[in-house]
């Protein structure tokens, strides 16, 4: 970005020296620069930067420098020469060169607004003296040289009129006849001296032979023309003075197997070397361009051997070459050529390594260069690199496997110029030359321009939904449920994780092969509990494992039940960072996976909780539906879809009825009929404050075909378990009454009538403070009283009536689905008969009774 701004500050120079030439009366230019963004977007500015608060910033030098005319750099202040008046036709500024030659009636015009310098004042400092010639037809046009490329002009015989030509300044594209300006300038600013160069980041001021000034050379991890930018390393580029440093070489000091995969730009140049001294005497290993051919070079000790490749590389093109040495004996293919075999002097058949493993360069070439017969470092690309079945990371900060390194820079760095990703996409590098979108949710498509309505959410492989992670809320244990059907044998399906390079605590289910695989680390060492056998793809399966302490368990579809037990002896597992469904944003961070899931994912229950998949998620990325029959919006009468496996069931809002809501009930529900998954609510203060407090009285009739139902509810919106509730619900076919006031749960059970039998019955439950009654027909009447000193019922949630919206969970796991019956005459503290359809803030799946 830095390079860019310059050079429309070049430009925007030019257009205001041009302007005032062509106005006779304006014969003096000055101005002070702003650049467009705010002071900590890695500014230019040399020495102090301030915000200007209308989105620009101006820079400002120390005490004995001065402000040079780009704007941003500071130079020593020097006296000026006395005489400022004659500046000559042409000018050397800034590094650049600047020529005009024009009508003596042209004119400028379509100066683009998006020019990073805002000229804001004038002095007399920058004036330019132009000389205009009439040597064209409709003016002459713009011919500029920018990075070695001279636009072409017209023939002279096409220019012989005065007339007026608007200038559209246009770099990339062929230029229309108009105003001649030449601008010759350096991709970067030049500089001379260290004390001009303010290197950011750890960055060192070093001669730069290819301009014969000097530049900073970036610590690895940084970039730019001051260091400013950051640079996450997946596929390094080397320039000549780079070098990256990876770890000591383990169990290679007698078998070593190389592959390496590399584009180069230059036939000369270190690839890679390593040795037990830092200038490679003794033992060393090196790999090197010379002329464009590959050498191998090696010496256990006592001489050194050189093996050189049949064929040279083929410049700017991926070569892949492959080194197996055998202690003294060594063999090179290059490119799927001819195999080469050479072997180093004497007996000694082992290496030893103690210096750092250098690819692409050194850190000091003159130290080197003896032994490997390079003066500089790699120049290109390396996108692999593997010895003895390590396959290297090259990032760094423990992400990776990089310890150090100097001007290294990322080759997937411009795949994404030419993609734009619509409705806030972000385009990344899938390979070194292709760059995809990441969607958000809600949109689709390769250039995210597709709207999505998400019901059952599809994972290409590419995808991930992210969602808060679970914290301390699993330090001893954790129950999950997913309901999946998988395209292919592998991917991560869950992953919360401690540390983003994947160490110390985690938790991950995903696909091995086709097998269910359970993972979790608490600190000292991982447990792997792995099905017994693989799932079939394309169909739907449903996994539940739970983990106490050190012991975990997993069971999928019918299969037998697995257990495995984690290393060492913490027990308790903390997952501070987000946690992902389908895969993860970069799968280097996760530890034992190389790739994410691919298939549909419709249910997650996380500790009898279900998870909104769609709802709940904080962000996610390239999720599409899934080819299910929510998808196609069956439910009619804004019904509700939910998937159940293959199949769905449709959940109608009140008045209507059916498979698909598509039936309109006219009639007068006086008595609703509940399915298993209906419910009424409740939030009116009327009721509530007949529900809350010191006492609780109501009677209903019921008519039951359930054995296990929960009828009434009342509790908190984030209640844990200890919360306040009361509950009525049958259990085993007999009606029960739970409460329990924060202080100890009563429950009264009326053991001497069943009510499952499809009859209606007559209930009657209340409660004065601690004390509680139930009384069914005209039996008997059961007692109870709760513990603890407490005898008021808090409660905000409304009433639930023949059952609630994720029951499991907000039941805390004491009923698992609603009442399959109806009732009727429902009255509230003896005064107040409730309507019982028509006074509901909410119904679901509601019916008359028949």
């Amino acid at each position: 970005m830095a390079s860019i701004s310059l050079f429309k500050h070049y430009m925007y120079n030019l257009f205001i020296l041009a302007i005032v030439c062509l106005d006779p009366e304006k014969t003096a230019v000055s101005f002070e620069a702003a650049f467009q963004g705010e002071c900590t977007d890695g500014n230019l500015c040399h020495h102090s930067c301030y915000d200007l608060h209308d989105g620009t910033f101006e820079c400002s030098c120390d005490e004995g420098y001065i402000l040079a005319d780009n704007g941003y750099t500071c130079i020593e202040n020097v006296e000026k020469e006395p005489n400022q008046e004659n500046v000559p036709k042409e000018q050397q500024f800034d590094n650049m060169t600047v020529s005009v030659a024009s009508s003596t009636e042209g004119t400028l015009s379509n100066i683009p607004e998006s020019l990073s310098l805002i000229q804001k004042d004038y002095d007399k400092s920058q004036e330019v003296e132009i000389e205009f010639t009439s040597n064209f037809v409709d003016g002459a046009d713009i011919g500029v040289k920018y990075h070695g490329i001279q636009k072409p002009k017209l023939d002279a015989d096409k220019s012989k009129s005065t007339s007026r030509a608007p200038v559209d300044f246009e770099v990339d594209q062929q230029f229309q006849p108009m105003n001649t300006i030449t601008i010759t300038t350096p991709s970067t600013p030049r500089y001379n001296k260290c004390q001009y160069l303010e290197c950011k980041f750890g960055g060192a001021c070093i001669p730069d032979p290819s301009t014969e000034g000097i530049k900073c050379s970036c610590p690895l991890g940084r970039g730019g023309l001051f260091c400013e930018k950051a640079v996450e390393l997946k596929y390094p580029k080397f320039i000549g003075s780079s070098y990256l440093a990876l770890p000591v070489l383990r169990d290679a000091h007698k078998v070593a197997h190389i592959s390496l995969e590399f584009r180069p730009e230059s036939y000369d140049g270190i690839l890679l070397y390593s040795g037990n001294h830092a200038d490679l005497h003794g033992d060393f290993i090196a790999l090197t361009l010379s002329k464009g051919f590959v050498e191998f070079r090696f010496d256990c000790g006592m001489g050194m051997g050189t093996v050189r490749s049949r064929r040279p590389v083929v410049l700017r093109s991926w070569n892949f070459f492959t080194v197996y040495r055998d202690r003294w004996n060594a063999w090179i293919q290059l490119n799927n050529g001819k195999q080469v075999q050479g072997r180093s002097k004497g007996l000694f058949s082992r290496i030893t390594f103690r210096q750092n493993l250098y690819l692409g360069g050194s850190p000091n070439i003159s130290l080197v260069n003896e032994r490997t017969g390079c003066q500089q470092g790699f120049i290109g690309c390396v996108r692999r690199l593997e010895i003895n079945t390590r396959e290297y990371d090259f990032r760094s900060g423990g992400r990776g496997d990089a310890v150090e390194g100097a001007d290294v820079g990322e080759c997937s760095a411009d795949v994404c110029n030419k993609v734009t990703c619509l409705h806030g996409g972000q385009c990344v590098a899938e390979s070194l030359n292709h760059g995809i979108c990441l969607c958000p949710l809600g949109y689709a498509g390769d250039f995210c321009e597709q709207a999505v309505e998400l019901v059952v959410p599809f994972f290409n492989g590419s995808s991930y939904l992210q969602y808060p992670g679970l914290g301390n809320s699993a330090l001893l244990f954790i129950e999950l449920l997913i309901v999946f059907k998988p395209e292919g044998p592998d991917g991560i399906l869950f992953y919360n994780g401690y540390k983003i390079d994947g160490a110390d605590d985690f938790i991950a289910i995903g696909l091995v092969d086709g097998f269910v695989e359970f993972r979790f680390d608490l600190g000292t060492g991982p447990a792997v509990v792995r099905s017994l056998e693989p799932v079939a793809m394309n169909e739907w399966h449903t996994l539940f494992v739970s983990r106490t302490g050190r012991n975990g368990i997993l069971e999928v579809d019918s299969q037998s039940r697995v257990e495995g037990m984690s290393q060492g002896a913490f027990t308790q597992l903390s997952l501070p960072l987000n946690l992902y469904l389908g895969g993860v944003p970069d799968l280097d961070d996760v530890a034992d996976s190389k790739s994410s899931f691919s298939g549909c994912i419709q249910k997650v229950i996380l500790n009898n909780k279900p998870l909104k998949l769609v709802e709940d998620a904080l962000s996610g990325a390239n999720v599409i539906n899934c080819n299910h029959q929510c998808a196609d919006k069956p439910c009619q009468n804004g019904g509700s879809c939910v998937p159940k496996v293959d199949f769905y069931a449709c959940h109608c809002p009140l008045g209507f009825a059916g498979n698909n809501c598509q039936q309109e009930i006219r009639e007068m529900i006086m008595k609703p009929m509940f399915s298993g998954n209906s419910y009424l609510y409740y939030a009116d203060e009327d009721i509530m404050t007949r529900v809350r407090g010191r006492k609780f009285d109501i009677q209903f009739r019921v008519k039951s075909y359930s054995h296990d139902a929960l009828v009434l509810w009342a509790g908190n919106k984030k209640a844990p378990s200890s919360g306040d509730f009361l509950a009525l619900g049958i259990k085993d076919g007999f009606i029960h009454l739970h409460y329990s006031l924060g202080s100890g749960e009563v429950i009264l059970v009326h053991n001497s009538s069943r009510i499952d039998d499809g009859k209606w019955h007559s209930v009657r439950a209340l409660r004065y403070e601690q004390r509680g009654s139930l009384l069914i027909d005209d039996g008997s009447i059961e007692m109870g009283s709760s513990g603890g000193h407490l005898s008021e019922l808090n409660v905000n949630n409304g009433l639930y009536l023949g059952g609630m919206k994720d029951i499991v969970h907000n039941t805390f796991n004491k009923y698992q689905r609603g009442l399959v019956g109806c009732l009727s005459n429902v009255t509230l503290s003896q005064d107040l008969r409730l309507q019982l359809v028509t006074r509901a803030t909410m119904s679901v799946n509601i019916q008359s009774c028949v």
